[in-house]
């Protein structure tokens, strides 16, 4: 007997395609983005926050 794809749990009601075809449209420009120069430098710079967010959060315990 094949086995399902377990689908991970969300508290959306959103069907799965739906979200497929979401998933379609957004990739292509994400990807183009984050390969541009600027999308590049934010994202070192989104990065670096979570880098400074863990440090501040290990600091704190």
């Amino acid at each position: 007997m094949p086995t399902k794809k377990q689908q991970p749990k969300t508290d959306f009601d959103i069907p799965e395609y739906q979200l497929e075809s979401l998933a379609r449209v957004l990739l292509p420009i994400l990807q183009e983005y984050l390969s541009s120069e600027q999308g590049q430098k934010d994202y070192a710079e989104w990065q670096q926050s979570q880098l400074n967010k863990q440090s501040n959060n290990k600091e704190s315990r």
